[in-house]
């Protein structure tokens, strides 16, 4: 008991967390990649970091949200420890759900370089609205996440998480 896959529970969680950083880090370059080539040439550095910002703050509002959703069914480790473990699993459900749900849009992107080219030239390409929506989101996603990471400290257990 206690060993997964013959790793003690230990190694089992960092390899989890390893295996997630690198996943993460293959879907980001071709991302990154596809994005500069719609940027204004003079522009790819500037680009390049309004991406990994954007990675970056998304990697923080996930881990906000994470502690909100724990609210939503019973996962506190007493409930664990009693052997009830179906809001583990509804949580699990969801959750995976949520991180596969991306699949959804592969379809909205450019097959070839020739239709990426065409997005250059979009009518909502270098938009004012479209670049404000682009920073306030960016902005109350860090305050969010900032704010949640602050009541995690000051209150443990605010959201009614164990």
């Amino acid at each position: 008991q206690g060993i997964t896959f013959g790793l003690n529970p230990f190694v089992f969680a960092l390899g989890d967390d390893i295996f997630a950083d690198f996943i993460a880090g293959v879907q980001f370059l071709p991302t990154t990649i596809m994005m500069v080539h719609l940027c204004p040439s003079g522009s790819e550095g500037a680009s390049y970091a309004m991406f990994t910002t954007i990675s970056n703050c998304a990697a923080g509002m996930a881990q906000a949200m994470s502690t909100v959703v724990l609210g939503i069914w019973d996962v506190s480790k007493e409930t664990m420890l009693s052997g009830d473990l179906t809001g583990m699993t509804k949580l699990t459900i969801f959750t995976t759900f949520l991180q596969t749900s991306g699949l959804f849009f592969v379809k909205m992107l450019p097959n070839t370089k020739n239709e990426l080219t065409k997005l250059h030239g979009d009518f909502y390409s270098g938009s004012r609205i479209g670049g404000s929506i682009f920073l306030t989101i960016t902005i109350l996603s860090v305050v969010w996440a900032i704010v949640v990471n602050l009541l995690n400290i000051i209150a443990p257990g605010w959201i009614g998480e164990s």
